[in-house]
């Protein structure tokens, strides 16, 4: 009779398992909604990059951009009623979004040109970044997570960032 005991739980401990293994399937068919898929990094190039810099979420706006091998350079505009914590997010999140979304990008240039100057044809430089993937930090924090001066710390300690005497007459406190 012990022997019919462990026939049976056998047999229903294989059909459990069985029926377990049939649902994992459906299971899976849910993981594949947008919120757990990752953005695949793949090469940018002329053809894409609008497409690559749309999905960034930025402040600013865009007023050139150029490739050339692995470096992009962009150019973004700041108006005079742009504020220092916009710019410095834009600083900090186009690196990020660039690096994390593409393969072939080793370095990314951004220069932020003010737009309040007297004579609307000409702009001039208030920041400059040098960005470099080797010392890009793929686990680092959000924006949302992060002040202004911890982004700006992470920026100078990561990045080459080069302020301007019109940066400094800007944003600087004075006392």
């Amino acid at each position: 009779m012990k022997w019919f005991t462990r026939l049976l739980i056998t047999i229903v401990l294989s059909m459990g398992l069985a029926a377990g293994l049939s649902v994992l399937p459906q299971l899976e068919s849910k993981w594949s909604l947008p919120m757990f898929h990752t953005v695949k990094a793949q090469p940018v190039s002329e053809s894409n990059v609008v497409d690559v810099l749309s999905k960034a979420q930025l402040h600013l706006r865009i007023r050139k951009v150029e490739m050339t091998h692995a470096i992009i350079s962009i150019d973004l505009f700041a108006s005079p009623a742009t504020d220092k914590k916009e710019i410095v997010q834009d600083l900090y999140e186009l690196p990020r979004h660039l690096f994390r979304s593409s393969t072939n990008l080793n370095q990314v240039l951004i220069r932020v040109l003010d737009g309040s100057a007297e004579g609307k044809q000409s702009t001039s430089l208030l920041i400059a970044e040098e960005a470099r993937r080797e010392k890009w930090l793929p686990s680092e924090l959000p924006i949302s997570t992060q002040s202004t001066e911890e982004m700006e710390q992470y920026l100078q300690s990561h990045f080459r960032v080069t302020y301007t005497a019109k940066w400094q007459d800007r944003f600087q406190v004075k006392s």
